[in-house]
């Protein structure tokens, strides 16, 4: 609206501008927004349609490839005592094994000690070794008690598979330590060395360890070395050697150690004193095995200040192995094999074996065998077709949707795709529909028929799965001569499919140019805008200068008609 309109000549002049705008602007508005409305459904079904299409390039990548087609399926006949798997191309094939012994890892308990976590030690350090690798263990008296040792051992020990814990029982608490190093060789041994800075209630030495030795921490006495007592014998038990050890009247405590180590000097027996807080103590060593007891008879009507059983060793006090590190031993085909893993796979070229349990003896001694089977993964091979065919029916009917024509009844036009029409489908199509149907330079497949795939009425393709199966079985090898590698069907088509998409691709050019037409449209869009307010004006223009010259005019016949009113002798007529 311009100002006021009107006034002169009465006449609604915006709703005639309005009018004769609205019918000047609509059919172009009409032609902008139908072209808009069919250019924007254009676009988003080429987003469709290059979607289906990309998903079929995808599938046909994968499958353009020989792998593809000559999978193995490896199965065991027992999974409880063995699995497998491939890890490559293996020749089908049967192999027999028997498993009669799993790898481990060592497990060692330590010297049990009295006082529970809060138990302490003398400061110095541990070196924990399993088979060639090791780490050493700083104990201060920051960390010198049994739950402090532990966390160090822990700390320490988490990258090379060592860990600790604390257990106790009827003799006290002690340390339990754990390899996750597998294979005959790889037990936990411990080496301790005191610096004599910080004392504790126990001897750091007590927490050594070797496989085949063992060591007890007799109970602490008042005195140190010096200590005095009653006659009597210490008796001495670990393995098979049995020592006795007699002992005199006022003997002291490193007199009896004296005694120990000359009189077991032969035998594997050694003992050492140890002072620590609250008193000192004998510790005794025995390299032959893990189980030492140490027992005493007195004669408490001897002199001395200490009876003789005070020194008896508590019971199952000392360090042991419970699991030896061990090596799994099994036979492939009759042939042994030993191996520090549960986990094998260089024994038979392109499987891994994993062990889970040995064999029991009976079995073993009536040779039953578990078996690993390589056979021919026919299931992938007919689920990578499968997957083939899918993707193409996808592609035929996202294409028959977007190019249908849907009658919608008399006297009205049809519903149609919004890519009806379109050449770049009807070539997609055509040119692969021409791959589908020539035959193979394969003697043993020619053609997908051969295969149990077919075209329908439709265009879609249908897989008779016993004709497929049956070629499978039969013509297992050239299959894949037929679909993949240079010249295969899965190559081919890859070929007709890739022009269509990329940054430079069919489709991308064919939304290109609509993208440019939707910016034609906004232009054209703007265009008429100016066109039109230059018409309103125009009309505006034109409109008040004919109301501007019906008021003057209006305004002049009023001013006669006065003037003739007023002359003499004009009667004025009433109405």
């Amino acid at each position: 609206m311009v100002g006021i309109t009107g006034v002169g000549s009465g006449i609604d002049i915006d709703s005639i501008v309005k009018a004769l705008v609205n019918s000047e602007r609509a059919p172009k508005e009409l032609q902008l927004n139908r072209l808009e409305k069919t250019t924007t459904s254009r676009i988003s079904a080429l987003g469709s349609l290059r979607s289906v299409v990309g998903e079929l390039s995808s599938v046909l990548q994968s499958l353009n490839k020989a792998s593809a087609f000559q999978k193995q399926t490896v199965s065991s006949s027992s999974s409880s005592v063995l699995t497998a798997t491939a890890s490559g191309d293996v020749p089908v094939g049967k192999f027999s094994l028997q498993v009669q012994q799993l790898a481990s890892g060592s497990k060692v308990a330590l010297s049990s000690v009295t006082g529970g976590s809060a138990a302490t030690f003398n400061s110095g350090s541990l070196t924990v070794s399993v088979g060639t690798s090791s780490f050493d263990v700083d104990i201060n008296d920051s960390n010198n008690s049994l739950l402090g040792v532990r966390d160090a051992i822990n700390t320490a020990g988490a990258s090379t598979g060592v860990s600790a814990s604390i257990v106790t029982d009827a003799s006290g608490s002690r340390l339990i330590l754990s390899s996750s190093k597998t294979g005959e060789g790889n037990d936990i041994q411990i080496a301790a060395s005191q610096d004599g800075v910080t004392q504790g209630a126990n001897a750091l030495n007590a927490l050594t360890f070797s496989a085949g030795n063992s060591t007890a921490q007799l109970p602490l006495v008042a005195g140190g070395a010096a200590a005095t007592f009653k006659a009597g014998t210490l008796n001495i038990d670990s393995g098979a050697v049995n020592l006795a050890v007699a002992i005199g009247a006022d003997d002291s405590l490193d007199t009896i150690r004296q005694k120990i180590n000359t009189d077991g000097a032969a035998q594997g027996i050694s003992a050492t004193i140890e002072t620590v807080d609250g008193g000192s103590r004998l510790v005794i060593q025995s390299s032959n095995g893990e189980d030492l007891s140490v027992t005493a008879t007195t004669d408490d009507l001897s002199t001395g200040d200490n009876s003789l059983t005070t020194l008896a060793s508590t019971v199952d006090s000392d360090s042991k192995s419970i699991d030896t590190a061990k090596s799994a031993m099994f036979t492939v085909d009759g042939l042994s094999v030993v191996k520090l893993s549960n986990t094998v796979d260089d024994v038979i070229e392109g499987i891994t074996i994993n062990l889970v349990s040995a064999q029991s003896a009976d079995d073993i001694a009536a040779n039953k065998t578990i078996d690993i089977t390589v056979a021919q993964d026919k299931g992938t091979v007919r689920g990578n077709l499968q997957k083939f065919v899918d993707t193409y029916n996808k592609l035929v009917q996202t294409t028959n949707e977007l190019t249908t024509v849907v009658p919608v009844g008399e006297g009205k036009a049809p519903v149609t795709g919004p890519l009806l029409g379109d050449t770049s489908i009807r070539n997609l199509l055509s040119g692969m529909r021409k791959e589908l149907v020539q035959l193979g330079d394969s003697l043993g497949v020619q053609s997908l028929a051969e295969l149990g795939i077919t075209t329908q009425k439709d265009g879609k393709l249908s897989i008779d799965s016993a004709k497929l199966d049956s070629a499978l079985v039969g013509k297992y090898d050239k299959v894949s001569e037929f679909l993949s590698g240079e010249g295969g069907l899965m190559g081919r088509l890859e070929a007709v499919v890739k022009p269509y998409l990329g940054t430079d691709g069919v489709f991308q050019q064919r939304e290109n140019g609509l993208q440019t037409t939707i910016s034609s449209i906004d232009k054209q869009r703007e265009a008429l805008t100016l066109r039109i307010e230059k018409v309103q004006a125009r009309l505006y223009a034109q409109y008040n200068a004919m109301d501007s010259l019906v008021g003057r005019l209006k305004q002049t016949s009023e001013s006669l008609a006065n003037q003739l009113a007023s002359l003499p002798g004009f009667v004025k007529k009433d109405n």
